[in-house]
């Protein structure tokens, strides 16, 4: 049997802070899958991160233009 990933375990490998997704603005508490379903479509900061930072570098280094 597999084991299913926890929303905690899912918001850690996404790079969210624990229970970045566990209530709605309201504070009232949501359930897990609308919180599958949020980090699904999440983009990964560590990823979000690296990506932003080396095209930064490319374009300093080839000179297009201000960054």
């Amino acid at each position: 049997m597999v084991r299913r990933l926890t929303p905690k375990e899912c918001e850690r490998l996404q790079g969210f802070p624990d229970d970045w997704t566990a209530c709605d603005v309201m504070g009232k508490p949501i359930a897990d899958s609308p919180r599958y379903r949020m980090l699904g479509n999440a983009v990964t900061v560590n990823v979000a991160f690296w990506l932003g930072t080396r095209l930064m570098a490319w374009f300093r280094e080839h000179g297009q233009g201000q960054v």
